[in-house]
């Protein structure tokens, strides 16, 4: 058991020296959202939300690549000539964005990115709408990197509706992370 104890911490310690000397970051990021989601016969408000996560950035000189795994909860206000409610899910979301670095200094990045989000549904909190479990939208945005923290602001859209009586979702996103390699 020792010596299974000793090859997995000298496995571990030889990982992290090969992954400081590659040009790739780790990290996790949390924030907020807005969203606005249109359906038919109602008028809809946007309301605020969170979203937490983790994310890896391969850089690749001037251009990186950055897939992450999100935690969403979003909202948004509906209200018809009966009553006043809120439409709110949460999503597991996986984006995949490319990126560019506009400008590269050794401690503050400029960038800018857009890529494909894969959005899947995990709970629905207003069963009055046929909603779609899994969702593709589009995201474009720009952010900075100070050291080790990052953040991002940055437009999610719907490529398609969300189920039959919903519109695509619209959101306005600001990310706050770290880079922990």
């Amino acid at each position: 058991m020792k010596k299974f104890v000793v090859l997995a911490l000298f496995s571990l310690i030889g990982l992290a020296t090969m992954a400081q000397s590659l040009p790739i970051n780790i990290g996790i990021h949390g924030g907020w959202n807005n969203t606005k989601i249109n359906a038919k016969h109602l008028k809809v408000d946007s309301h605020g939300g969170y979203m937490i996560g983790a994310f890896a950035r391969i850089n690749l000189g001037s251009l990186y690549l950055e897939p992450a795994v999100n935690f969403a909860h979003k909202e948004s206000g509906i209200k018809n000539e009966y009553s006043i409610g809120k439409f709110k899910y949460s999503s597991i979301d996986i984006p995949v964005m490319v990126g560019y670095n506009i400008l590269k200094l050794p401690i503050f990045k400029l960038r800018g990115f857009a890529g494909p989000v894969a959005s899947f549904v995990t709970k629905d909190l207003k069963k009055d709408f046929n909603t779609d479990k899994m969702m593709w939208n589009g995201k474009i945005g720009a952010g900075v990197d100070v050291w080790k923290v990052t953040f991002d602001i940055d437009y999610e859209f719907g490529l398609k509706k969300f189920g039959d009586d919903v519109k695509a979702p619209k959101s306005w996103n600001l990310t706050l992370g770290f880079k922990i390699i």
